[in-house]
């Protein structure tokens, strides 16, 4: 079978990232084509992988078989309806889009193609750290408290809290339904002081507290500039026991009367693994016509989630609505 020729809109760290890797590590694509609103970086990188750098996103789409979404938040959806539009399969980073009416607009298109092509990038779904740990929850009993810890060293596109929900605490909200099989019920978030690295008017770290359909309790930690580093944890509490997931990636060191391990600058040190796996799923999937990992709907149940969470932080506790799921997704 001949290789997907890959466009990727974006080359910022993860457009980078994933161009690097589909050139060199994911059997069965090449990077084609790459676009972005800097031409200087695009160019560096196209010549990087010898790959072109297309004028626009219309271009890209048109030259692709397959398009990879790496660009701002806010342009998530606009671009996926482009490809939808183009019948062109897509692996979407996240959000969808950082907005409920724009995610549902995507879904919404997709259904009216009657095609699922959207694989969303919620990567910690191949993670092998996460996906042990779903498979060791039977053991426990049923679930009844998931703790989730998210540290970033520091904010990489400054701190917002609304941003802290649609960017960040957001893979928490999507990769806990992964593990529970179950949705939200309500959120709600608490903020105490804040760092002295939180800008004016803004909450760093919180805590956000969910309660899923099934009655478990489901507490994310979201400190977005954390200082030491990149720090990803989750311990699922159960009627029969516990498990948990740490950084199991990186070695204990024993010496000098002191035990520790290196912590990760950025989430690529901490996910590589995960994200090469999703894209070799994504390529594998798109060869057969299929998609992988998380749906368009996923990634809109997530963003009903963060924007509930948005408006937790100023209203008070929120229920959320989680609409039908449409026949495509089942």
């Amino acid at each position: 079978m001949d290789p997907l020729r890959i466009g990727v809109i974006g080359t910022g760290n993860i457009g980078t990232a994933h161009a690097r890797s589909l050139a060199r590590e994911i059997s069965g694509a090449e990077v084609a084509w790459v676009y972005d609103a800097d031409p200087a970086r695009s160019t560096q990188l196209a010549d990087e992988l010898g790959a072109n750098v297309a004028p626009n996103v219309e271009q890209l789409i048109a030259s692709s078989d397959a398009v990879v979404i790496a660009s701002p938040d806010d342009r998530h959806a606009e671009q996926a309806l482009l490809c939808l539009d183009a019948q062109r399969p897509v692996l979407c980073e996240k959000p969808l889009a950082p907005t409920v009416a724009d995610a549902q607009a995507v879904v919404d298109a997709e259904v009216d193609l009657g095609l699922r092509l959207i694989s969303v990038g919620f990567m910690r779904r191949f993670d092998p750290g996460y996906a042990a740990l779903k498979e060791s929850l039977p053991g426990i009993g049923h679930a009844l408290i998931v703790h989730n810890v998210h540290r970033n060293e520091a904010a990489p596109y400054g701190l917002a809290t609304s941003m802290t929900m649609t960017n960040m605490a957001i893979h928490e909200f999507d990769i806990n339904r992964w593990l529970l099989d179950d949705d939200y019920a309500t959120v709600q978030v608490v903020a105490g002081r804040p760092g002295p690295r939180t800008p004016e008017g803004q909450l760093d770290p919180v805590l956000v507290l969910l309660i899923t359909r099934g009655g478990v309790i489901v507490e994310i930690e979201a400190f977005i500039n954390a200082a030491y580093g990149y720090e990803v944890r989750c311990e699922v509490v159960g009627s029969d026991g516990t498990v948990e997931m740490g950084d199991g990636a990186f070695l204990t060191r024993r010496s000098g009367r002191a035990i520790g391990h290196d912590v990760p600058a950025l989430w690529l040190g901490r996910f590589a693994d995960a994200y090469r796996r999703q894209l070799q799923a994504w390529v594998d999937a798109t060869q057969r016509g299929r998609t992988s990992g998380a749906t368009a709907w996923d990634g809109l149940l997530a963003t009903i989630t963060a924007n509930a969470a948005v408006t937790a932080v100023t209203a008070g506790p929120q229920a959320i609505e989680t609409p039908e799921v449409p026949a495509l997704y089942r």
